[in-house]
């Protein structure tokens, strides 16, 4: 099982991004299921389609991206104890400068026993027990 943070999915979609090449290899990966289930958080989809409606400025590109999202991952939806994990988690850090969204994912992957993530986020390999598949 393995959980997709927002930048791999920006980095595939986005062909002039610096890590599109590593994208699409880890995605040929997530395809053939060498990673078993591909989970996104709701967050996550939040964060993705804000960040690439913000920079496509086209609302069908970027509903083609949710919908690949939603066609290819399982939803994971925050709840209210993984919320809070995440809030503590944020307001905790001292070594790591994650957002609130990673937060949230790191809550949702301890409570799921997920220890794999495909990110681009390099905060994340300060995580003991976190394989970093991405990057």
């Amino acid at each position: 099982m393995i959980i997709l943070d927002s930048s791999f999915i920006v980095a595939y979609y986005n062909t002039a991004d610096n890590n599109h090449n590593k994208a699409i290899g880890i995605m040929k990966a997530l395809e053939t299921g060498e990673y078993g289930d591909v989970l996104v958080t709701d967050y996550v989809f939040d964060e993705t389609v804000t960040v690439a409606f913000v920079r496509l400025k086209s609302l069908g590109k970027t509903v083609k991206i949710g919908d690949d999202i939603s066609r290819f991952a399982k939803m994971v939806y925050m709840e209210k104890n993984a919320f809070e994990d995440a809030w503590e988690l944020f307001k905790n850090q001292s070594d790591t400068k994650f957002s609130f969204t990673d937060c949230s994912i790191l809550s949702i992957m301890k409570r799921a026993g997920i220890n794999k993530i495909a990110t681009f986020d390099g905060d994340f390999k300060k995580i003991r027990d976190i394989e970093v598949v991405a990057g």
